[in-house]
């Protein structure tokens, strides 16, 4: 049976939520839904898909790396879209997700949904990652 930690991650803003940003479980990494807050906790990018989903991906690479850990390590991808999808908006989330990810593609799955846990969040990413011991 692996051994399951908690991985400290270091916003401030989390020191008072019930829950681990990441846990380690083995060489697995279980990610919390990564939204776009800055480190004080305030939304980035309000109204801008393009922005917040940058935001998104430094805050799963700064996860990542609180674990020794990289994007490429990643297996699995779930996106949680709290705005209306269409051609032009899937492809400028795919955008930046291509600016952080390269080629490296992993299994994805991508939802809309009616809202998250603040109104103004347009998408909330959680991960799963393999690494070596």
């Amino acid at each position: 049976m692996p051994t399951v930690k908690r991985v400290p991650f270091g916003f401030g803003w989390e020191a008072d939520m019930p829950l681990s940003q990441v846990m380690r479980a083995g060489d697995t990494l279980y990610l919390a839904g990564q939204v776009p807050l800055d480190d004080q906790g305030n939304v980035v990018g309000v109204n801008d898909l393009e922005a917040q989903s940058r935001q998104v991906f430094r805050n799963l690479e700064r996860a990542l790396a609180a674990a020794g850990a990289k994007l490429t390590d990643v297996v699995r991808l779930t996106t949680y879209f709290a705005t209306e999808l269409t051609h032009e908006s899937t492809h400028e989330y795919w955008a930046v997700r291509r600016e952080f990810f390269g080629e490296h593609k992993p299994a994805s799955t991508g939802l809309q949904v009616s809202g998250l846990i603040y109104p103004t969040l347009l998408l909330e990413v959680d991960a799963i990652a393999v690494i070596q011991s």
